[in-house]
């Protein structure tokens, strides 16, 4: 039998002091008062690319480009792709009232408590440069 999987991106944003975009879920079911990075699920058909720049665009009300993938991280059920955007414009915000609750720009080695544990992995990889890691 072949295996089914759902595909989730998320996208690094960062603003001219460095500081990383969190969302805190909310109403959600599913980590609810977690800070997260702007993302979901790819929708059948869609590019994964442009999954994020839709996330992105609905979730924090940003434009976001120079799109570079960060690191692939599968977990049971599903895989993970973490991009960074090099550059957004428009102003952030939330954009999903109904599942986002707050928005905030912190520091990397200051993320708000709880944050969702694969926001740091993905930091984590960016900084060694490392493209895949097994995300449990």
């Amino acid at each position: 039998m072949r295996a089914s999987f759902v595909i989730v991106v998320h996208t690094l944003v960062f603003n001219a002091a460095g500081e990383l975009l969190l969302l805190r879920r909310a109403n959600t079911g599913f980590m609810d008062g977690h800070y997260a990075l702007p993302g979901g699920h790819r929708q059948a058909g869609e590019e994964i690319v442009t999954a994020a720049i839709r996330e992105c665009r609905e979730e924090a009300l940003v434009e976001v480009a120079g799109i570079k993938p960060i690191v692939v991280m599968p977990y049971d059920g599903g895989v993970d792709f973490i991009f960074e955007a090099t550059r957004f414009s428009g102003e952030p915000g939330i954009g999903e009232p109904d599942k986002c609750d707050d928005l905030l720009f912190a520091p990397t080695d200051a993320l708000p408590s709880p944050t969702v544990d694969f926001v740091a992995a993905a930091l984590e990889c960016r900084a060694q440069g490392v493209w895949f890691r097994e995300f449990h």
